[in-house]
């Protein structure tokens, strides 16, 4: 309300000027004068005296004005004009213009003269409601008496200055808030102003006086279950946390704030601390028994909805509207954590009973869960898991008596059951008549009552622990390796010719084959569609292979349907969570930089899902600026269950999905589910090129029928093919890349080796050597993981190693072998060899070595280092190097696979776009070695390889993963 104004305006006088009684007279000399004094005082009563005005009162009168049609601009927090007006002293101070006020002069008052349309700019704004004539007499009133402030504190509790609208008679009133006891004996139920309290048969009523009436947002009993606490307050106000006797209904103590209301009150676990929050963002703690404020906590910057202690009281959790949730310190009021990965309101917060998990519903539609690790000082507590469970955000939770299960309902009206050991939805309940504002799950763990908007509080029976689906058991299907035999070859012609003279029963159309076929057949026509037949019993699992022929133009697709030509479905993936790619999008190939919306909470080893392609996340993206490395991390990217490799675009949707046990049904959570065909267009471990591979699992006995068509529905001459109906011989092909680079002493030279997988293989993998000579060691045996591709082995020469012994005239190797287990058989093969193990008496430009942080530079103790990380924690450690003299350069170890041979899940961390990198005449770099949840535990070999002299490694250390 500032302006350039700086003195006093000449505006007329809105009252006449005011007599006093004690005022001198002129003496009554003569006739004429005494009739113009009764003039005057005809004009001018003696009794209209400015004395005479009612006191105006600035808290009562002038300050609902001000918070009406000013502070809305002018307060604390924002102060148009550098003018604050909910402090009477900073409003009679003025802002950046000078003195708003003049006591005494309306007319000389800025402030009034801009309210009153006097002065330019007209306050309030003209998009908001001006002063009526009733509030611009009264405050002209106020000014002229001297604008005189509040006799003391400004009062907490006021009344709203609003229009009384009473309610139909025939509205129920809803159930804003209810509560259990400890013990489950008690329940509390509050309407406005209004709280009721049940033991069994008997029901006591507390009942707010006439200045305390308002909607009561929270109810909690005490620990002893003796008094309960209720969080209220008057909207844009005054907030009221307070303590009652639920018996007698007396109150026992009360805490009040100005501003606002409070949306949640709690007890601390012991009893002796009350914490509440609400519109302004700040918790604040009191002492019960005294009263006194023991402190603020400060950090939001939105409203709190939910508080929520840790079982041991050690810690206090806040759910707010600013999208966040955090950790705080009761006792030292000290932030430990701020969880910023929901994308909405964060309106519930819960504590798992065990203290071991954080969880939180938001706007977003889903429900968090972090692991609790911040208990006493800050730290990172990690994401647990995300999951999208309903199509409407969570608006109240509880936990079953033995913590396996939580009650979650929906704004949607919908309740659902997820297990705590997965955190996977488990059941899908009756939805409720109304919306929810509490839940509260009974001690008997059978029923939970639920308070609803339409003032009911409904019953809702849960389900047994066993009844969720991951206690079930799964009807897979026993799969059955047929054993392998040669195949019977004919073609086309040959076939259907030979179908004619056999009494085969097959569909119309269809060429029957025996059980291992190889069909040369070419596809003449566009769109012509060649059917095959053939029979197989139920679990038996069949390779189907289509390649073109040579010289054929045919990009090959395979379906399987049944005799009808329905195509049998493989799988049911249900979608858990949805996203969608950002920064760009993705070719059919590309195994790297997969960036995903909410990538913070995608895990490794899920299943993505994107226009009827599933591949899988493979490695954690090295920050917000880069993306998800999936299978198999490098080369062209793996897909599953058939699938093909296709290409998407920026901000096409994706899914993360998970296969459905054969005949369960969807989880209603509002997302998609897929049903994926046995169908393939493109190998899916991407060894075949453009042929098809399809693995095929017989549901039940009977005939299948096999569909070859070219993918753009093209035919002709040059589209020849070559089918191929064969059993699935599971199998692998292991490859070493051997040394072609001379060692050094001190340092190694990095072995790699892979795999290819054939029919389903899925299993580990292990590799071994024969015994290496005099001053070489290795990580030998070294293992493939499941479902990994390839692992990594060093060759490390010690500083004794003899040159000589170890020459190039007298060069040794050592044999290399690998072995799997395959349906119960130990397979093995013969790799290869290592190459010529050669060392060189020059010495290497760099000699690296792995350390921990607070160890000392010493090979001594690097050799036997042994790193523990617990999964889903990062620990650090040291890389050092000697450089020879004369090289000063940077020195790099690697980008996103920088760690070597790590178990899947363990890797090098927080190395941006740079990667692994120790600076131009640097000599160490501290480095961070992250366990996902995920990653196995165990002890592994590990190494890291520096990109000089053709890449030296360092002697390979320990890392053992913890549970």
């Amino acid at each position: 309300m500032e302006s350039g104004y700086n003195g006093a305006a000449c505006v007329p006088s809105l009252r006449p000027p005011a007599f006093s009684c004690s005022a001198p007279m002129m003496p009554l000399q003569s006739p004429r004068l005494c009739q113009l004094f009764v003039f005057l005082a005809a004009l001018f009563p003696v009794c209209q005296l400015a004395s005479a005005e009612p006191e105006v009162d600035y808290a009562k009168d002038i300050y609902p004005i001000l918070e009406t049609h000013c502070l809305g601009c002018h307060n604390s927090d924002e102060a148009d004009g550098e003018l604050v007006m909910d402090d009477f002293a900073a409003m009679m101070r003025g802002g950046e213009k000078g003195v708003a006020l003049t006591a005494g002069e309306p007319n000389s008052s800025r402030m009034f003269l801009m309210v009153s349309g006097k002065m330019d700019p007209v306050m309030p704004p003209e998009d908001a409601e001006g002063l009526s004539d009733e509030e611009l007499k009264l405050m002209a009133t106020w000014i002229e008496q001297g604008a005189k402030g509040p006799s003391g504190p400004m009062p907490i509790k006021r009344s709203l200055r609003t229009p009384i609208i009473k309610a139909n008679q025939q509205v129920a009133q809803p159930i804003t808030a209810a509560t259990l006891s400890t013990g489950g004996d008690l329940v509390a139920v509050a309407r406005f102003a209004t709280v009721h309290v049940m033991q069994g048969d008997v029901e006591s009523s507390i009942r707010l006086n006439a200045d305390d009436k308002g909607k009561i947002n929270s109810l909690q009993f005490s620990p002893d279950s003796k008094t309960l606490l209720m969080g209220s307050g008057l909207t844009g106000v005054y907030g009221r946390a307070a303590i009652y006797d639920w018996k007698s209904g007396q109150l026992v103590q009360e805490f009040t704030v100005g501003g606002d209301t409070l949306y949640d009150a709690v007890f601390s676990p012991d009893g002796n601390t009350v914490a509440a929050a609400g519109y302004d963002a700040v918790i604040r703690l009191w002492d019960v028994a005294s009263g006194k404020q023991l402190g603020e906590l400060k950090g939001h910057n939105g409203a709190i909805y939910d508080l929520e202690y840790s079982p041991d009281g050690a810690v206090l959790i806040s759910a707010s509207a600013d999208e966040t949730v955090k950790v705080w310190n009761p006792q030292t009021m000290q932030r430990l954590d701020t969880l910023s990965q929901p994308e909405g309101e964060v309106l519930v917060t819960k504590v798992t009973k065990d203290g071991a998990h954080i969880l939180a519903g938001s706007a977003d539609n889903r429900i968090r869960i972090w692991q609790l690790k911040s208990k006493t000082t800050p730290a990172i507590n990690p994401l647990v898991a995300a999951r999208f469970v309903d199509e409407s955000p969570a608006v109240a939770m509880d936990f079953t008596p033995d913590g396996r299960q939580l009650l979650a309902v929906f704004e949607s009206g919908n309740a659902k059951v997820l297990s705590t050991v997965d955190w996977q939805p488990v059941a899908s309940l009756d939805r409720l008549p109304d919306s929810a504002t509490s839940v509260m799950i009974r001690p008997d763990g059978g029923t939970a009552s639920a308070a609803l908007m339409n003032g009911q509080l409904a019953t809702i029976t849960l389900p047994t622990a066993s009844a969720g689906p991951d206690d079930k058991p799964k009807q897979q299907i026993a799969k059955v390796y047929l054993p392998s035999s040669e195949p019977l070859s004919m073609s086309e012609a040959e076939a259907r010719q030979a179908a004619t003279k056999q009494p085969v029963e097959s569909a119309r159309g269809s060429i029957p084959l025996p059980g291992h076929s190889l069909v040369n057949g070419q596809l003449s026509d566009r769109g012509e569609v060649d059917w095959y037949q053939w029979d197989c019993h139920q679990g038996e699992v069949w390779a189907i292979d289509v390649d073109k022929a040579s010289g054929s133009k045919l990009d090959p697709i395979v379906t399987i349907t049944d005799v009808a030509g329905k195509p049998v479905i493989q799988v049911r993936l249900q979608a858990i969570r949805d996203s969608y790619f950002t920064f760009r999008g993705k070719n059919s190939d590309q195994t790297d930089d997969f960036r995903l919306f909410n990538w913070q909470e995608l895990q490794l080893n899920q299943y993505l899902y994107s226009a009827g392609e599933v591949t899988r996340l493979k490695l954690h993206p090295r920050g917000p600026d880069s993306g998800f490395n999936v299978y198999p991390g490098r080369g062209k990217r793996w897909t599953y269950f058939g699938t093909s490799g296709a290409t998407h675009a920026l901000g096409e949707p994706a899914y993360i999905v998970q296969p459905m046990a054969p005949g369960s049904e969807p989880m209603a959570n509002g997302l998609p589910t897929f049903d994926v065909p046995y169908q393939n267009d493109d190998d899916p471990m991407r060894m075949a090129g453009t042929n098809s591979r399809l693995l095929f699992t017989a549901p039940s006995d009977g005939p299948y029928r096999i569909a070859v068509r070219d993918t753009r529905g093209e035919g002709g001459e040059k589209y020849g093919y070559q089918l191929r109906v064969r059993p699935a011989e599971p199998k692998f092909n292991p490859k070493v890349s051997a040394l072609s680079k001379e060692l050094f002493p001190g340092t190694g030279r990095e072995i790699g080796v892979s795999v290819d997988r054939f029919d389903g293989f899925d299993g580990p993998v292990t590799f071994e050597i024969d015994a290496l000579p005099d001053g070489l060691i290795s990580n030998f045996p070294v293992t493939i993981e499941s479902g990994q591709q390839s692992a990594q082995a060093v060759v490390w020469a010690t500083p004794e190693a003899d040159a000589k012994l170890l020459s190039t005239e007298a060069a040794a190797t050592a044999k290399v072998t690998a072995w799997a287990m395959i349906n119960g058989q130990r397979i093995e093969k013969s790799v290869g060899d290592l190459g010529k193990l050669v060392v060189s008496a020059n010495a290497p430009k760099v000699s690296a070595t792995i350390a921990r942080t607070s160890d000392p530079a010493d090979q001594n103790v690097a050799r036997d280092l042994l790193i523990q990380i617990p999964r889903g924690q990062t620990v650090s450690a040291r890389v050092v190097i000697q450089r020879a003299e004369g090289f000063n350069g940077q020195v790099s170890f690697g980008k996103e696979f920088s760690g070597r041979n790590p178990s899947h899940g363990v890797y090098v961390d927080n190395i941006g776009l740079n990667g692994l990198l120790i600076v131009a005449n640097a000599s160490e770099r501290e480095f961070f070695l992250t366990a996902d949840p995920t990653a196995t535990p165990g002890k592994r070999a590990f190494f890291l390889t520096a990109a000089v002299d053709g890449g030296l490694a360092t002697h390979p250390v320990t890392v053992e993963v913890l549970p």
